[in-house]
């Protein structure tokens, strides 16, 4: 019997990825798993009218308030949303695909990210990333279309969900740059040298008007927040604990109330936010940003390290997780005082992990520079080759560069803006394959490989 592929579509891609979803959601459904504990209760509180973590954006909090007033507060509420928000990114990310690309290369490469291990973990927990994703390659969507406005709001929407939105914001410039640079060549016999290198009136307003609404569209709604919620401003914003071998953690949210039920006192209020510059201010210098947590201080192996997702490199392991395994293994209650600090909580027979893809990732992202390199040394395809290039000077090199001259660690998921790129790119790539069936097999076999990867370590395992 002969399988017609070409009538799979997007549609059939979003349905298995819904599917698989819906399969291990609930698991666990009376635990919440890596930062779902930090922002879901930051939801609850914010639904008491109060928000005590200034120091991150509102946005998700704001879905997950609405969320458990339309649903009730379990699993299913804050998780959904996110799923919904996984599917929606699938199906905008396959449209800018077919903007640089075939319908056929569009499709195979939004099938390898919904298996992309990184990506699935992280579209179906109450989580900040692939909701900020989606708006990013919303914004970058509608900008391909000229909607330049429309994708300013998405910008500034994206902003008040996770900082890391700007990185879109940076790819959009370099993308926007590198066309007029090389449309620059074009006219070079036909106009004015100066006329060429100005901008025009109509790019200047334009742009200024893209700005000060991305900049309207994020202190707007911030400012009703503010002005409403009024969070409050403590000290320390970040309550640090030291480790006896050395390392320290940042102590969540959830810990600091089972600390005040038990009459410890981490924090002192020194004040209240009011409108977007205070909480800016909170934001820069008490938050993450400000150094007020060293994280260089954390127990990391080599799969923190940017170079190590693009190299075959051995990596460490951490309690035979790789350093990145997120989950717990035995279903056991547990109340106990370690290094003078009260722990109390459950630990789960559910385990999560979030491994990058190693057989996609190596090949995929130099796949995905091969192919930008062939382009321009062919000078064919440039206008994809710029797209895959400007994804990936945007997503992937600037953690590298603030590894490499800050010493910061960089976690696993960080790298999460780079996967949509180069799942476009190791495709693109293996296009270059001029026969037939050798291109075919290439494809077929990146495919099932990280397919295989994906079933192999499957983000969530029943133990």
């Amino acid at each position: 019997m002969k399988l017609h592929f070409e009538k799979v579509t997007i549609t059939h891609i979003i349905l298995i990825s819904l599917v698989l979803h819906a399969f291990v959601i609930p698991f666990p459904e009376d635990w919440l798993v890596f930062d779902e504990s930090i922002f879901s209760w930051a939801s609850r509180t914010l639904l008491e009218g109060e928000d005590r973590t200034p120091y991150q954006m509102p946005g998700l909090h704001v879905i997950g308030a609405a969320s458990i007033t339309l649903l009730g507060d379990d699993w299913f509420s804050l998780r959904v949303p996110v799923v919904i928000f996984g599917m929606l990114t699938l199906l905008v990310f396959y449209n800018i695909c077919i903007h640089f690309t075939t319908k056929q290369n569009a499709l195979l490469a939004t099938t390898i990210l919904s298996f992309d291990t990184i990506f699935f973990f992280h579209s179906q927990l109450f989580l900040r990333d692939v909701p900020m994703i989606f708006f990013g390659m919303m914004a970058f969507y509608l900008y391909l279309n000229k909607k330049y406005y429309l994708a300013a709001i998405c910008l500034g929407t994206g902003a008040l969900i996770k900082e890391t939105i700007i990185f879109f914001l940076i790819m959009i410039a370099i993308h926007r740059l590198s066309h007029h640079f090389y449309g620059i060549k074009e006219k070079l016999y036909s106009d004015n040298l100066l006329n060429i290198l100005l901008p025009s009136k109509k790019t200047i307003s334009t742009t200024t008007m893209f700005v000060g609404i991305i900049a309207a569209s994020f202190l707007i709604p911030l400012w009703v927040y503010d002005s409403i919620v009024t969070p409050n401003v403590y000290e320390p914003m970040i309550p640090v604990r030291q480790n006896a071998d050395g390392t320290e953690n940042a102590i969540p949210y959830p810990l600091i109330l089972v600390h005040e039920q038990r009459g410890y006192s981490l924090q002192n209020q020194t004040g209240v936010i009011t409108n977007p510059l205070e909480h800016l201010n909170v934001y820069f210098t008490k938050g993450l940003l400000s150094g007020a947590y060293d994280a260089n201080k954390r127990i990391v192996t080599q799969n923190y390290y940017p170079q190590n997702w693009v190299l075959p490199l051995p990596t460490d392991t951490e309690n035979g997780r790789g350093g990145i395994g997120m989950g717990w293994k035995n279903a056991d209650p547990f109340d106990e005082v370690k290094n003078g600090w009260p722990h109390k909580g459950e630990t789960m027979g559910v385990e999560r992990l979030g491994y990058p893809n190693l057989a996609l990732w190596p090949v995929a992202f130099w796949g995905s520079i091969a192919f930008v390199a062939v382009s321009i040394i062919n000078r064919e395809d440039r206008k994809t080759a710029l797209f895959v290039a400007s994804g990936i000077v945007s997503m992937y090199v600037p953690y590298l560069f603030i590894h490499v001259f800050n010493g910061r660690v960089m976690l696993p998921y960080y790298f999460i803006l780079t996967v949509p790129i180069i799942s476009l790119g190791v495709v693109l790539a293996a296009d270059l394959i001029k026969q037939n069936k050798i291109r075919f097999g290439v494809k077929t076999g990146i495919l099932a490989l990280t397919v295989a990867w994906f079933v192999l370590y499957f983000p969530v395992k029943i133990i």
